[in-house]
């Protein structure tokens, strides 16, 4: 490891940030403290409150960071299908991300932000962009729909995945459970997806 005064803030920052989700992934979000986290880098406490404000600034930032891996995960699995097979591979991915990132996808909801502090605009950004990029694929089908209809759907579709994923991490992850959970995941899909575009006829 290079000598402390050859990291900047930004660097700090970033070891700070990998470090933190490093412990989550392998320990689980409960493991995670300021102490580890500055033992892991090298650094003193006061170097990790140096770069983010306090432990829920430092969440913070790791949950966003998790939505914008899950964003790309599923924009990278998406491909060129038309829309309703876009669909199920999003939801397919969706479930892969979990299983793949069990200890930071877990923290998403575990961790809750101190009931006086706002949340900030930067997070719900990024959680937001999970949900439009859904909203997109629902809009290729050209239905009657107003769009907020769609947000709407997109919004119900995106929560009700998350049911399936946050059923299969409650269970051992076996190879049999995860094939069973993508089963129920494009089974969730096409009768949803059947469902809503019924309505626009």
């Amino acid at each position: 490891m290079a000598r402390r005064s050859e990291h900047s803030q930004q660097q700090i920052k970033q070891m700070v940030l990998e470090a933190a989700e490093e412990i989550i992934q392998e320990q689980g979000f409960s493991a995670l403290k300021v102490r580890k986290i500055a033992m892991d880098i090298g650094y003193t406490v006061g170097s990790v409150y140096m770069v983010f404000a306090n432990m829920n600034d430092l969440n913070m930032h790791i949950k966003a960071r998790t939505w914008q891996k899950l964003l790309l995960h599923l924009e990278q699995s998406s491909g060129e299908s038309i829309a309703l097979v876009s669909i199920e591979n999003m939801a397919v991915a969706y479930l892969d991300f979990t299983v793949l990132n069990k200890g930071l996808w877990c923290m998403l909801f575990e961790h809750q932000p101190p009931i006086d502090e706002q949340v900030p605009e930067w997070y719900l950004q990024a959680l937001e962009r999970v949900v439009e990029f859904v909203d997109q694929l629902m809009k290729q089908l050209n239905t009657s729909h107003s769009d907020a209809q769609i947000q709407q759907a997109a919004q119900a579709l995106t929560a009700s995945v998350q049911g399936v994923c946050m059923q299969l991490l409650m269970r051992q992850p076996s190879i049999e459970n995860i094939k069973l959970a993508r089963a129920d995941v494009v089974l969730l899909v096409e009768c949803f997806m059947r469902g809503w575009l019924e309505e626009a006829k």
